[in-house]
Parts: C-alpha cells; sequence; structure tokens
C-alpha cells in the first residue's frame, strides 16, 4: 500500500510540475496563441463563456480546414519540404536571418523552405494588422469572422501567392485587418507556439522601441514583432514584419529604415511572386542591398534579373523550367533571353518536384538557388 501511494505522490508531482505535458499546456497560452489555434480550427476558444452556443459551424470550419490543409500538404509542403532538405539545407547555412522583401503574410513558404531561421524579416505595403477580441464575440460573430478568414487566404491554397488587388480588400474590412491574422495562422499550421506579439518603430538602425499604436505611413519603420517556438521545444525564433515601400523613392523617404537594411549582413534572402519589381530601375536600391548583404538568394523569376549573379561572385542552381511570363505581366523586357538560353541548353538544370508562383496552372515554374562564392 506504501508503494502506491508514493506512486500516486510522484504521478501528481509529475502532472503539476509539467514534466510530462507540453509547455503550450501548463501555461496560461497568449490570446494570440488562442486566437491562432481558433482560425486554423485547432481548438475553440476558452475565453468565449457563452456556454449556450451551438457549436456546428466551429465543427463544420474544423473539417474545411483539415481536409484543404491536407491536400496542401501532401500535394505541395511535403514535396517542398523534401526538396529543402536534398537540395537547400545540404548546400546553404540555413539557420542565418531570413530576408523576404514582397512577402505579404507568406509565412508558410518561407518557413518550409527555411526552417532553421532563427529570425525572419519581411516587407511589404501590408497593413500590420491586428487580432479581434474573441471574448466578446457571439455565435454568429465568430462563424462570420472564420467565413471571411478563410476567404482571405483563399489563393493560397489555388495559387500559392496573394493577390495584391485582392489582398488591399481582404486585409483591410471591418473583419480582417492586415498581415498578422494570416501570420499567426500559418504558425499555428506548422507547428508553433506564438509566445508574443508586440508593436515597435526603429529607434536607431539596430535598435527598436516597442509602440502602444502604428501611423501606417510607409516611412515610420514600425513593424509587428512576434515571438514563438518551434513546438514542444524551447527552440525560440523572431518574426518581424514592417510595412514599407521598397522603391528607391520609398527608401530615400525613410533614411533610418533604408540604414537598417544597409546594416543587415550575412543574411539568406528568399522571393517569390514578386510582380518582377527587382527587375526595374526605380527598385535599385532593394536590388543592390539584396546583392550585397545576401550569402545566399533563393528566388523564381520574379526577383532579380539573372544578368546580375555574375558568374565569378556566384554559384548557380537553376531548377524546373524557365518560361515567358505571364499575360498579367506582358512587358516584353521582363522576358530573360540569356536565362531562356541557360534553360535549354539543359546543362546543370535540375528538376522541381512542386509548383511554386504565377504559372500555377500550367505548373512551368523555376527556382533558382544563388550562392555567393
Amino acid at each position: 500500500m506504501r508503494i502506491y501511494s508514493i506512486l500516486l505522490v510522484a504521478i501528481i508531482s509529475l502532472l503539476f510540475s509539467g514534466s510530462i505535458f507540453s509547455q503550450s499546456d501548463t501555461v496560461q497560452i497568449s490570446k494570440y496563441e488562442e486566437f491562432a489555434r481558433f482560425v486554423a480550427g485547432k481548438q475553440f476558444p476558452e475565453s468565449v463563456k457563452d456556454t449556450t452556443i451551438n457549436l456546428d459551424f466551429w465543427y463544420e470550419y474544423q473539417s474545411k480546414v483539415n481536409e484543404d490543409w491536407s491536400v496542401l500538404d501532401s500535394t505541395r509542403l511535403i514535396p517542398m519540404s523534401i526538396w529543402e532538405k536534398e537540395e537547400i539545407g545540404l548546400r546553404i547555412n540555413d539557420t542565418l536571418t531570413l530576408f523576404y522583401p514582397f512577402s505579404g503574410p507568406d509565412f508558410l513558404h518561407a518557413y518550409v523552405l527555411f526552417p532553421n531561421a532563427g529570425e525572419y524579416i519581411f516587407l511589404a505595403q501590408e497593413i500590420l494588422g491586428r487580432i479581434p477580441d474573441l471574448s466578446t464575440m457571439k455565435a454568429s460573430e465568430l462563424a462570420d469572422y472564420l467565413d471571411k478568414f478563410y476567404y482571405s487566404i483563399r489563393d493560397i491554397y489555388e495559387r500559392s501567392y496573394f493577390i495584391t488587388g485582392r489582398m488591399i480588400n481582404d486585409l483591410n474590412n471591418d473583419k480582417i485587418k492586415g498581415i498578422l491574422p494570416l501570420v499567426l495562422f500559418f504558425m499555428a499550421q506548422t507547428d508553433h507556439y506564438i509566445h508574443d506579439v508586440k508593436y515597435e518603430k526603429l529607434a536607431t538602425k539596430n535598435s527598436f522601441t516597442e509602440i502602444k499604436s502604428v501611423t501606417g505611413r510607409f516611412s515610420a519603420g514600425e513593424c509587428i514583432n512576434i515571438t514563438f517556438f518551434v513546438k514542444d521545444s524551447d527552440v525560440k525564433k523572431t518574426f518581424r514584419y514592417f510595412r514599407c515601400d521598397l522603391s528607391d523613392t520609398g527608401l530615400s523617404e525613410a533614411p533610418l529604415f533604408n540604414s537598417y537594411l544597409s546594416d543587415l549582413k550575412n543574411i539568406n534572402t528568399y522571393v517569390k511572386s514578386a510582380s518582377y519589381l527587382l527587375h526595374y530601375e526605380t527598385f535599385t536600391g532593394i536590388r543592390n542591398m539584396i546583392l550585397n548583404n545576401s550569402r545566399t538568394v533563393l528566388e523564381d523569376d520574379t526577383g532579380i534579373p539573372y544578368k546580375y549573379f555574375k558568374p565569378q561572385n556566384w554559384d548557380s542552381f537553376l531548377y524546373g523550367v524557365y518560361v515567358k511570363p505571364i499575360e498579367d505581366f506582358p512587358n516584353q523586357y521582363l522576358f530573360q533571353k540569356d536565362l531562356k538560353s541557360i534553360y535549354e541548353s539543359g546543362k546543370n538544370i535540375y528538376p522541381l518536384s512542386f509548383s511554386l508562383g504565377y504559372h500555377w496552372r500550367s505548373g512551368d515554374q523555376n527556382q533558382m538557388l544563388f550562392i555567393k562564392k
């Protein structure tokens, strides 16, 4: 009997010490983690105290999220993850800061391709955003929010990128505000635990100060700072998203932010579905910053033109196929004849096992990895 008592005391001690539970189960979760679990269909918010709510809408949403994500995972994310391990992870130091200009809220693909980065820096023109107070919402409001939220991420499932024009409406309405809700969703779906979210602005080129409200100006150097963990581990990561204008004019009007970018060294850069902006002379500043400061660049043909990666400075690994830009980008100067010739030669061109980018209908996609010598 004494043995059983000792065992019982030991089990109770383990339960209360949390040593047989994950970190996220033993501490009160943040409102951001609660929100992330809610929109990812993982857990109905405990902060909603109304016990009379009919949860049929929630179960229907869970079923839809799980079904759609399973298809996305099997057809795109798993092949991407395998490719990352075989082609990217073996060639580069993927623990370096990941720099993702023209990103929108696309944490999903950035994480799958650079899962070991300790810091993620995203830049785009969409507003920072906020999450709603779930505890004050009625059943009809919760259901309506989930409906509008899921509508806002429709293009990621089908196309693998956000359409800028749609994001203006989808992420700036009376329900869904900015990139924050979507980033939290992608973090939850990739098995992360959100610890905290802060709004900050640049104080100096390499320091930040916390702010309670944002101006929304491109030149303000304002960002969202998300602290998150790989679930069931103590691997702490940082995500920062800046709302900014990366054109030469925009950077000239934000000298402190421009200094911050120039001071970023030894980074990995990722560019996807970037509207070919880095082809234009009006984006010379950010293009040169990437070339000067990056250890590696992973991009599709919408990023920096191939001609800028001089063979004496960069090793190149080309994947997939190269075809002319889609009809949305008819400018004849966007077509890279030199790159087309290299792909047609077939020399050192490697297969690509997934579709990611503007040619989602045909699957005629490319990825290019450049490693600085």
